[in-house]
């Protein structure tokens, strides 16, 4: 993608939190499943419940009238794994969009190793591109690497059938998945990706573009681009064909809102440039 990137990807970090809880035996920031002998304190039990002798709570058990032994039990905290799942068909390589995602997703994989997150990329357009591919890792310092893998991986491509292949290369235990895109594509295609990731927590990302929807004078002349086929053309606007535009993007962004609305999924939209609090923000209201 490219698109100049400026600052220090690794200090720009966004909380979030899970809706599920983590299974796995790698320690984190998420309340996990099952009980542990470590993480937050949940309850005390009879330890007929919990034969644990090493978890017995000596004041409690003293204080019981009944003479009963209490045990502490834990709820574990765990790690996930955090992945981008980006679109790098040729749409995506309007103007800035580029150095937007590369922001985006530098920005999480920041957020995943401060929170002690495996982070995986994994970028798709006909197929999926070896050239934008990470595998899971813990390690930190990722967000420039990542800057930097999706700055020398180009869109390309008239389609972006890969991403339901590109699930595939996901953890098979579920983790949570940024799926990137501006969603230009058949409902086939997004039925097909979004049934790739049943078993994962989706969130989104609608990457938009103000002036493709109708966000230009009503007045002048415009040079239009398709991105997937390279082909240009002028155009003169005039406000019933602005408005033609505005209603048929504000269609697409309806059926897309419903799409996702059938599968429990609320996307983030990405509106000309990546900001980190309205992504803040949003993860805050899962």
């Amino acid at each position: 993608m490219s698109g100049g990137m400026e600052g220090d990807f690794d200090r720009t970090v966004v909380p979030y939190r899970l809706r599920w809880r983590p299974r796995g035996v790698h320690p984190g920031a998420h309340p996990g499943q099952g009980d542990g002998g470590d993480g937050t304190f949940r309850a005390l039990v009879p330890l007929v419940a919990r034969p644990d002798p090493r978890r017995i709570d000596l004041r409690a058990s003293l204080r019981d009238p009944f003479e009963g032994v209490h045990v502490r039990t834990f709820a574990p905290r765990r790690a996930t794994t955090v992945a981008v799942l980006t679109d790098l068909s040729g749409s995506m390589g309007f103007d800035s969009t580029g150095a937007e995602v590369a922001r985006l997703a530098a920005t999480l994989a920041a957020s995943a190793g401060a929170t002690g997150d495996e982070f995986t990329l994994i970028g798709a357009g006909d197929g999926v591109r070896a050239d934008a591919f990470i595998p899971a890792s813990r390690r930190r310092g990722l967000g420039a690497q990542v800057a930097a893998t999706l700055a020398g991986a180009e869109p390309a491509g008239m389609s972006a059938q890969g991403l339901a292949t590109a699930a595939e290369r996901l953890p098979r235990r579920r983790c949570l998945v940024f799926l990137v895109s501006d969603f230009l594509m058949p409902q086939a295609d997004l039925d097909l990706t979004l049934d790739a990731l049943w078993r994962h927590d989706v969130v989104p990302v609608v990457v938009r573009d103000s002036r493709a929807e109708g966000d230009v004078p009503a007045w002048g002349l415009m040079e239009v681009a398709d991105a997937e086929t390279g082909g240009r053309r002028l155009v003169f606007m005039r406000p019933r064909l602005r408005a033609r535009w505005q209603a048929a993007a504000h269609a697409r962004l309806s059926a897309l809102e419903s799409s996702f609305a059938a599968r429990g999924y609320t996307p983030f939209h990405l509106v000309d440039r990546f900001d980190p609090d309205a992504l803040v923000a949003f993860l805050a209201r899962r």
